[in-house]
């Protein structure tokens, strides 16, 4: 079930990539007024760090989850991409690791491809 149905609506004849690069873009305006420009992109990274844990705690917080996008857009952003650009590079990272082949998981239940 959608956590804010009605926001940012695809009844607004936006494709999904526009909206995503529309996230960023608003982001963006926010950090930077917030937080200043020119930051490095390991601030937000690190940030990052901090709310993963966070959802590891409360897996089914969907805010949470939200927050890990906010943060992974914006240093993606102050690292010089768009979030086209990241899109693309998931959907090219997804087809190397179909390609891959896969241990067994750990304690966590993480499964790491096999290196070469």
């Amino acid at each position: 079930m959608p956590l804010c149905t009605g926001i940012r609506n695809t009844d607004q004849g936006l494709t999904m990539t526009t909206r995503i690069q529309q996230l960023q873009d608003e982001i963006a305006e926010w950090s930077d007024a917030t937080f200043g420009g020119g930051r490095s992109a390991t601030r937000p990274l690190h940030h990052l760090a901090k709310e993963v844990q966070e959802v590891i705690a409360q897996p089914d917080d969907h805010v949470e989850y939200a927050d890990c996008l906010i943060l992974l857009l914006d240093a993606y952003r102050m690292a010089g991409g768009n979030a086209d650009e990241l899109l693309e590079a998931a959907f090219q990272k997804l087809e190397i690791n179909k390609q891959r082949d896969w241990g067994t998981p750990d304690e966590n239940g993480v499964v790491e491809h096999i290196r070469d």
